[in-house]
Parts: C-alpha cells; sequence; structure tokens
C-alpha cells in the first residue's frame, strides 16, 4: 500500500499559508475523520459495502506534498498502471489537491481524487499548456472519450482552451480531472471517485457562501457542457472552512 516517496517535478509541497490548499491540509491531517464522514455522504454506496476511507496525500509527514504522474498511482497503490496512464496522458499531467485509497472488506481497493476549492474561480485557469504535437493528440483523444463517457457530442477543444469570451479562463482542470476518474473506471477498471471539496467562508482566503457556491457550479456546469448531465461517480461536499492556526 502507499507510503513516503520522494518528491517528482513539478509536484507541489510545502504548508499552505491561506485559501483551499490549507483547507485540504487541515482536513486531511487534523480532520480525517469528518473529512471521510462527508465523503461518505456524499457517496452513499460506499458505506453501503463498508468502506473505510485512508487519506494518503497531502500528508503532513511527506510535506504536505500533492503527487502526480508515478507519484499519483504510489499514492492511490496502483502503481503497476504506469504503462497504461502513460498511454492515456502526457507526462506532467494534474497536481492532485487530496488522494485516499477506500478499503472494502474484501476484493481491490478503491480510489478518492479530491479537488479543493475555496470560492468558484478556483475552477478556471488558463487551459492545457501542452505544446509537443504528441502530447496535444494524446490530451485531444482522451478528452474526446471522456465526453464520450458521459454522452456529450466530442469537442475537445472546448475543455482544453480558453471559454468562448474569456480569452484568459478555461475549465480544463476540472476536465482533465473528469478524464482521469474515466481512465481509471473505464479503461484500467479501478473503481474511484471525484469529490470537489467545497469550503465555505474561508476566511483565510476569499470567503464563499453555500448560495455563491451553488450558483457557481451551475455556471461550471453550463460551461462545460455538463448542465442536466449526471457526471458517474462524481460529487461535491460543501465543508465549514477552518482558521489558519488550526495547522502550526
Amino acid at each position: 500500500m502507499p507510503g513516503a516517496i520522494g518528491p517528482a517535478m513539478g509536484e507541489i509541497e510545502g504548508r499552505a499559508r491561506r485559501g483551499s490548499r490549507l483547507q485540504v491540509q487541515i482536513y486531511v491531517n487534523r480532520h480525517p475523520e469528518e473529512l471521510s464522514e462527508a465523503v461518505l455522504g456524499a457517496f452513499p454506496e460506499l458505506s453501503d459495502r463498508g468502506g473505510r476511507i485512508r487519506w494518503t496525500a497531502p500528508l503532513e509527514a511527506e510535506n504536505f506534498r500533492e503527487p502526480r504522474d508515478r507519484d499519483f498511482l504510489h499514492a492511490i497503490g496502483y502503481e503497476r498502471l504506469a504503462q497504461e496512464l502513460a498511454a492515456f496522458w502526457p507526462v506532467r499531467g494534474p497536481v492532485w489537491d487530496a488522494l485516499a485509497v477506500v478499503e472494502f472488506p474484501s476484493g481491490p481497493h478503491g480510489v478518492i481524487l479530491g479537488e479543493g476549492k475555496s470560492y468558484p474561480e478556483e475552477f478556471y485557469s488558463g487551459g492545457t499548456k501542452a505544446t509537443s504535437t504528441r502530447s496535444v493528440e494524446t490530451i485531444t483523444r482522451s478528452l474526446a472519450r471522456t465526453q464520450e463517457w458521459l454522452g456529450l457530442n466530442p469537442d475537445p477543444e472546448r475543455w482544453m482552451y480558453a471559454l468562448r469570451g474569456h480569452p484568459r479562463s478555461s475549465l480544463y482542470q476540472s476536465a482533465n480531472r473528469y478524464a482521469h476518474l474515466y481512465w481509471l473506471r473505464e479503461v484500467v477498471s479501478v473503481e474511484a471517485w471525484l469529490v470537489h471539496l467545497l469550503f465555505v467562508d474561508d476566511t483565510t482566503h476569499l470567503a464563499t457562501s453555500r448560495a455563491r457556491w451553488r450558483a457557481g457550479l451551475k455556471q461550471v456546469e453550463r460551461e462545460l457542457g455538463l448542465e442536466g448531465v449526471p457526471v458517474p461517480h462524481a460529487g461535491h461536499v460543501f465543508l465549514p472552512a477552518l482558521g489558519r492556526f488550526t495547522l502550526p
């Protein structure tokens, strides 16, 4: 099962001072039971099957490192899938805010993919930074497969680049997280769940009410083309933001 491993290029590590990174660090390292309870509430099938969640990143003992690529696979206990991941996504893939394994009474363990947000604008970024033809082709193909899985007409560029009318904003980060959920579930047959950890009233950065979160989520879904489209095994939880001094 997962254990300590040296950092890889491009990973994020170190204690955060504010915002969603700090909140994730606090919950994973100081309040893992409350975090697990919230996630189990979002996915009742885990409790029904006797699932127990064990958080593997970001751990204080590992300098709060957020894994990617091979270290991502190590953190979720599936290092043997390195070749399959390389075929699906180029190196320097997603840096994961939070990861956990779900241990069941019998059978293979499952995976929790966690993304932390303190305000809706955190969903937006500058789009893919891939430049090589091979990497762009791999990402394009994998996003198209993900869209087909969701019952959408393939339009990977919509997820890769700037939104129409918003030349500096993209929802590529959310898109590639959905793609990795698809990869785990449908390509390599690993049970996985993707959860957005939405922090309410985070006074360490930009405090967001539940009402503003709900409005922001609707906008994100609409701009991804997912309005009214249920994403299998994906959801979100609202968590009360905690004070920065909870984590010395």
